[in-house]
């Protein structure tokens, strides 16, 4: 053999052996990620009720779910009552980061993301069946993924209860009631043009100010469901309840989308899977939890009125140019509203 061959087979060696070394050196680095990747991860999920609501259950039945489903991989440490901030707070919170997840009211959104607004239409969906049933449909998943062009991932969209309206003063039983007074109405544009339209003085506010605030007589009237006035405690302080059900109260369950998709396949898989089998059945425990309230505030002698047909009407003539206006906002919008109105109420 002589020296070129020598040196040629030297070389293919030496070419071979570092060859060899970097595949090993990228198996090593890749297992060495997988391990890392495959770490438990612990969210932290903040949301702005207190414990009694049905918002709370919402975070705890997803908790134990994907803790379940899981095998332990995905832990959730849950925040209640504004211990991370309130709606704004947390819903600034999710989409730059700084939380890991909220369960937060769906209107916090709609300055965002428009078609939002579909999910509160007033007078759109008949009952807590009806409402699941828009809850897990192809077109309220439409408008939920576009939040992921906003930094979010919307798991699924829950409820905190038929809207009601409470008052400080006798219960109203018509639209002439209601001419004037001051109402507390959350921070979203279809709300002001909907209670605008129906002649009360909306006033939006701050879920955590609404105490003190009918306490003051800064708020004449509340527009609020059941769960908040026994959560909130507003029975101290309002005198008079109307089942007006003029629309859900629904919360989205959100995640960074950033922490998302750092996680792996599987404990994305999980956090899908445990949002999927829980909102049915949380939706649907709510008329339990409304039932509870409505003892209750018999116990504490607060008259609960039941709107006369002519009232409903009334309300449903107001509510009417408004819905309409929205509809036309976006596609989605109609789109939800079109199978929102196919719905027929549940047997009771």
């Amino acid at each position: 053999m002589n020296i070129r061959e020598r040196r040629s087979r030297l070389g293919n060696t030496e070419e071979e052996h570092m060859r060899h070394f970097a595949i090993c050196t990228g198996i090593g680095a890749a297992l060495l990620a997988s391990t890392a990747m495959a770490e438990p991860v612990t969210l932290r999920l903040g949301h702005p009720v207190f414990e009694f609501h049905p918002i709370h259950d919402t975070a705890v039945r997803f908790k134990e779910a994907v803790e379940r489903i899981s095998n332990g991989d995905v832990k959730v440490d849950i925040y209640p009552s504004r211990q991370l901030g309130d709606v704004k707070e947390l819903a600034e919170g999710v989409q730059f980061g700084t939380v890991d997840m909220t369960v937060n009211s769906t209107s916090a959104y709609a300055t965002l993301e428009p078609s939002i607004d579909a999910f509160q239409l007033p007078g759109l969906i008949p009952d807590y069946a009806g409402f699941a049933t828009m809850a897990k449909s192809p077109e309220a998943r439409a408008i939920m993924d576009r939040l992921e062009n906003h930094g979010m991932i919307a798991l699924g969209v829950y409820d905190g209860g038929l809207r009601h309206f409470m008052t400080v003063g006798e219960p109203v039983e018509s639209i002439a009631d209601m001419q004037g007074l001051k109402t507390r109405v959350a921070p979203n544009r279809m709300f002001l043009d909907a209670w605008t339209a129906v002649g009360v003085n909306p006033t939006p506010m701050a879920y955590g100010e609404v105490y003190s605030a009918l306490e003051t007589g800064t708020l004449d009237a509340v527009e609020i469901n059941l769960t908040s006035i026994e959560s909130e405690k507003y029975y101290e302080i309002g005198k008079g309840v109307t089942l007006t059900g003029h629309y859900f109260w629904p919360g989205f369950l959100l995640v960074n989308k950033a922490k998302f998709d750092s996680l792996t396949p599987e404990q994305q898989a999980a956090m899908r899977q445990a949002a999927d089998e829980t909102v049915e059945p949380q939706v649907m425990a709510v008329a339990d939890l409304d039932k509870q309230v409505l003892a209750h505030l018999e116990e504490l002698q607060i008259p609960v009125v039941t709107p006369s047909d002519a009232f409903k009407a009334e309300l449903a003539a107001a509510f009417a140019p408004v819905v309409e206006k929205y509809e036309a906002v976006d596609p989605l919008i109609a789109a939800f509203a079109a199978k929102a109105k196919t719905l027929t109420p549940a047997a009771q």
